[in-house]
């Protein structure tokens, strides 16, 4: 017997919002933990890249090579942040759907 899986974004990686799901199934999280230790991350990871990005230009390197490097990581890294935050909305999202199904 298949289960029916519901219908995902494109931007949601399926084994990602299933592990969030099975975490916040099972562990009993809290979803504004979560998201407060996601922002946390990217507010630190951003701050130190960007500190390092002032840095180098401040040292006298190239500023045309140095911004292009830092603003591909930083967006690089923020599109990942991006991605994982949004699979983890969705696992919630899918979770209350599930639950109101049920009820």
């Amino acid at each position: 017997m298949k289960t029916h899986a519901p219908a995902r974004p494109w931007y949601c990686r399926d084994d990602v919002v299933d592990e969030y799901k099975t975490t916040l199934q099972e562990d009993d999280e809290k979803l504004p933990m979560l998201k407060a230790l996601k922002i946390i991350r990217a507010i630190v990871v951003n701050v130190g890249l960007i500190a390092g990005w002032i840095y180098a230009l401040y040292l006298g390197g190239d500023p045309t090579v140095i911004t292009l490097f830092a603003l591909s990581v930083v967006g690089a890294y923020n599109g990942l942040e991006l991605g994982d935050y949004l699979a983890l909305l969705q696992a919630y999202n899918e979770i209350q759907t599930e639950s109101d199904t049920e009820d």
